[in-house]
């Protein structure tokens, strides 16, 4: 049985706003009023420009321990320039599962990728671009064409450019190694961040949360 709206908005809480164009902020929960309004702050923003959708909703997205409720709410206030919103959410509540949310699927973005450190072979002299198979905050899935095979325990440094933003420096190793195609000399790599900004790392997660609402609203149309 879904839980309603506010049985699990609380004051305090850091909660995410998607407005129609697909854009999402972080948002901190100021208050609750009267179990029927939520009033919220944009966190680290002087000024946002949310655009409501056609019926004047926006998504809150409500981060849980095993994934993250959606919850449609109107939109009472509005206010751009001190990134205040007062929200009325609706009945209207649905759950991702973690798995489904916090990692997303051949996303639109772009990665280089440079082994630099292995007990099996020569570290790759250059950056090399991989082909993003999936994408979350701890790690990253990619398939590459590579001459010699590449072995898990190995380090690499990867590059990545998520769409509208600037390359993120980072270093991950590599803890599997799935060949696709013999002839073609082609891995699915599957690596985890080791040594990442916390910063970026926000940056990734949301750039999976828009990408994950943004392919289940495409569904329900």
């Amino acid at each position: 049985m879904q839980p309603e709206a506010l049985d699990i908005i609380k004051a305090g809480q850091i909660i995410y706003i998607e407005d129609a164009k697909g854009n999402s902020w972080p948002f901190g929960i100021n208050n609750v009023l009267n179990r029927e309004l939520v009033a919220c702050q944009a966190l680290g923003k002087k000024s946002i420009s949310i655009q409501p959708d056609a019926e004047n909703t926006l998504t809150m997205i409500l981060p849980q321990e095993h994934g993250a409720y959606l919850v449609k709410a109107e939109v009472v206030e509005l206010d751009n320039e001190r990134t205040r919103l007062t929200l009325r959410p609706s009945e209207e509540v649905s759950f991702m599962q973690r798995r489904q949310y916090f990692r997303v699927s051949k996303p639109s973005a772009l990665a280089l990728y440079q082994i630099i450190s292995t007990n099996e072979q020569v570290p790759d002299s250059i950056p090399i671009e991989g082909l993003v198979w999936d994408l979350s905050g701890n790690g990253i899935g990619m398939m590459i064409r590579a001459t010699r095979t590449p072995y898990t325990g190995s380090e690499i440094r990867l590059s990545i450019t998520l769409p509208g933003d600037s390359q993120m420096e980072l270093l991950g190793e590599i803890t599997r190694v799935v060949p696709k195609s013999i002839i073609k000399n082609e891995y699915l790599l599957g690596i985890c961040f080791t040594k990442i900004r916390e910063a970026d790392r926000d940056k990734i997660i949301k750039f999976v949360i828009q990408e994950q609402v943004s392919h289940k609203n495409m569904k329900k149309k």
